[in-house]
């Protein structure tokens, strides 16, 4: 089904290669996992079996592509399109519509299929990802994990013959993960499809005994099972110390100190439809605070809320002692860094470097010391060599460490993030994490919205989990997951307290 033979890509303007010397046969009907660290060629390597890489970039290629008998780097890009889904790591680099219906049906009605075909196939898509309530939605007013769902739809109701997911769950919650990998699995076992899964959350997918390609540096390094020489990687199972410890539902080290948030009763939503209703909590210094729920539970809303983007219906937001009511989200950012769930929404300047010092810049606290941090921020991100590229040139798990250290140049008191880990690979996430701990240990609060249970458990000390617009849990992290099991919120705990 797919034959690659000496493929290398080398992006315009770059002087390292994306792709080197890939070999790679794929038979019909195979399941592979397209595995490896962050920025190591997995989503350019999908972008060439679509024939995109050879029609939207520019670049140096060589080798040959050949999918279905056709070669991709000669045939019209409609032709490959009938043959090749590719699910993109950032389904709104793909969205061509504005409604959820229309996006949908748009591959369908490019094909001139039937109109009843096209809504039987469209109601078929959207119920195999569970998003059978979003038809009549908007795409802005979608959640991350919402328009992943739709994106996936999109590319399932055309029925290709081969499917390419480039982290299709990188937006979801765990209970959605599993969902649509037992969905993958399923068309690829009913239909034949051949399925090819770029992906970290490589222990979800081992139920389904797939074909394991691992790369690094655009070079395949590994092809066969996953064996023990060859495990899906995890985080390291060390827990940093936390600085303080609970007593009576409050950390022991801030007692004479201010809370950095209290929320009271607060009620926020969109378009006067409600999606937090009462909730009320205070959040200290040196707090690392894990935010979890479903997809569509208010999680991004509550981080909007703590910034002053979204005022308040009703109740009351104070962040550092001021009412976000009566400050200017301006004055407010100073002092409280935001990484958005979605990295090219904070991509504003020409090169890695100004990206980085933008913010201390336009604070006009661009110091000497201020560049040797950010220096030092990118030569530990592993972007020390990328300082004069375009951020876009980045792959989706370098913008975000690029959108980290943007925040951490200026050091604010208060950090929130939305979804940090989405598309790093475990050895990068857990050095992320390890440079919150970090501002954590100096009296920094980290708030961080997170879908990875062991994450919560090793590195935050306070667990928060929204369900339906409500705290439904707000307690240190232990109790909090002993509080999930008791609601019946199983996939939400690290696998070593699952039952069996």
């Amino acid at each position: 089904m797919i034959s690659i033979e000496g493929l290398s890509f080398r992006f315009q303007g770059s002087a390292q290669y994306a792709l080197r010397d890939v070999n790679l046969e794929i038979a019909p009907g195979e399941f592979v996992v397209i595995a490896g660290p962050s920025g190591c060629g997995k989503s350019t390597l999908a972008l060439a079996i679509g024939g995109y890489l050879f029609r939207q970039y520019d670049g140096e290629a060589a080798g040959k592509v050949r999918v279905a008998d056709m070669d991709v780097r000669q045939c019209p890009i409609y032709d490959v399109a009938e043959v090749v889904g590719l699910v993109q790591q950032n389904p709104e680099a793909q969205f061509c519509t504005l409604t959820v219906q229309d996006e949908v049906a748009f591959g369908l009605e490019n094909r001139c299929l039937p109109r009843d075909e096209i809504q039987d196939r469209m109601a078929w898509a959207l119920s195999i990802v569970g998003a059978e309530h979003l038809a009549g939605r908007l795409l802005a007013t979608l959640s991350g994990g919402e328009k992943q769902k739709v994106a996936i739809a999109a590319m399932m109701a055309a029925k290709p013959q081969v499917l390419i997911f480039d982290e299709p769950t990188s937006n979801l919650d765990p209970t959605a993960t599993a969902e649509v990998f037992q969905v993958i699995e399923h068309i690829q076992a009913r239909a034949g499809i051949t399925v090819l899964v770029i992906e970290h959350k490589v222990d979800y997918l081992l139920p389904f005994k797939p074909r394991l390609v691992a790369m690094e540096q655009g070079r395949i390094v590994y092809d066969g099972p996953v064996t023990e020489a060859h495990p899906p990687r995890s985080l390291p199972a060390r827990r940093p110390s936390h600085p303080f410890s609970y007593a009576q539902g409050r950390p022991s080290a801030t007692i004479g100190e201010e809370p950095v948030i209290c929320v009271e009763d607060l009620h926020v939503g969109y378009n006067a439809a409600p999606v937090l209703r009462g909730v009320s909590l205070e959040i200290w210094p040196g707090e690392f605070v894990a935010v979890m729920g479903d997809n569509g539970s208010g999680k991004t809303t509550f981080l909007q809320s703590l910034l002053g983007l979204l005022k308040p219906t009703q109740g009351r937001v104070e962040v550092l002692g001021q009412d976000t009511r009566h400050i200017s989200i301006s004055r407010l950012a100073r002092q409280v860094g935001f990484v958005f769930q979605n990295p090219d929404h904070q991509l504003f300047a020409e090169s890695v470097w100004q990206e980085a010092t933008f913010a201390p810049r336009n604070f006009g606290a661009l110091d000497e010391a201020t560049q040797a941090r950010v220096e030092a921020l990118l030569a530990r991100c592993g972007l020390g060599d990328r300082t004069h590229d375009h951020p876009y040139r980045l792959s989706y798990g370098e913008k975000r460490r690029l959108n980290l250290i943007s925040v951490l140049a200026y050091a604010p008191r208060l950090i929130l993030l939305d979804e940090l880990l989405i598309g790093q690979d475990p050895g990068n996430a857990a050095f992320l994490l390890g440079l919150l701990h970090e501002r954590v240990e100096q009296g920094d609060t980290v708030i961080m919205v997170n879908h990875h249970p062991e994450v919560t458990c090793r590195y935050a000390s306070r667990l928060i989990f929204f369900n339906s617009g409500q705290a439904v849990v707000d307690a240190p992290t232990e109790e909090g997951f002993r509080q999930l099991a008791a609601l019946g919120k199983e996939v939400y705990l690290p696998s070593t307290r699952r039952r069996p």
